[in-house]
């Protein structure tokens, strides 16, 4: 005959473990919100990054831009001043002036050519990329939203999953529940209330004596298992 206090206490467990599930869900719903948050921080760090890149290579043509006008103005200024000289050698060296800046000017332009390009074909990769990222990111936050409410349902479902167990400690007797919440903390997983089958305890598996065996066919008083100390039942 199962003593009906450990009946009482089957139906407590059980809807223990039922309250310990949620309790897991719900921890668990922050690391996978933040899972999610980090990878869309890395999205639009992507983003961003791709932006600067391609603000930066803006910055530098209009620097290269600036520079030509500058050399442009200095070769007009030289020739100028060139059909001002009389002075045979002073008229080559200017030539020589004339010259360089001109080369000068012709690297400059070849180099923001060279710029331009690449900012031509990192934008195409970016408007690209941007678009990619961006539905991720969208569908990202579709996940974060079906999380929130997923918590917000099982916070609800914790605390009527609290009441239930609540309900069910109700009709047990105080030494058996204080005994039952012993073992609970003291084992490091369910089950708290084991059966002892084939005089093995089916929380730990392991062959408990021929003493806690006898006893747990009792009825009347709490048994522990002495190899794991749950609560134990035959």
């Amino acid at each position: 005959m199962l003593d009906p206090q450990i009946e009482k206490l089957l139906i407590v467990q059980d809807r223990d473990l039922q309250l310990l599930k949620i309790e897991r869900d719900i921890a668990r719903i922050p690391i996978e919100r933040g899972s999610i948050e980090a990878k869309i921080a890395e999205e639009e760090a992507n983003i961003l990054a791709a932006r600067e890149y391609l603000q930066a290579k803006e910055v530098e043509r209009s620097e290269l831009d600036l520079e030509v006008k500058s050399k442009e103005s200095a070769l007009q200024r030289f020739r100028t001043q060139q059909l001002e000289i009389k002075k045979n050698d002073e008229y080559k060296a200017m030539t020589q002036q004339i010259e360089q800046t001109e080369e000068e000017i012709s690297n400059l332009e070849g180099h923001e050519i060279e710029v331009m390009l690449e900012i031509d074909s990192a934008k195409e990769a970016f408007d690209e990329a941007k678009q990619v990222i961006e539905v991720r990111i969208e569908e990202q936050k579709k996940q974060i939203a079906t999380l929130n409410e997923r918590e917000l349902n099982l916070k609800t479902s914790l605390i009527e999953a609290q009441a239930r167990v609540a309900e069910a400690r109700e009709g047990v007797e105080g030494i058996y529940l204080e005994s039952y919440d012993k073992s609970k903390k003291q084992v490091k997983r369910p089950p708290y209330l084991a059966k002892i089958r084939t005089q093995k305890c089916d929380g730990c598996h392991l062959r408990v004596s021929n003493d806690v065996a006898k006893e747990a066919t009792q009825v009347g008083e709490p048994h522990l298992c002495d190899q794991c100390s749950r609560m134990v039942y035959a």
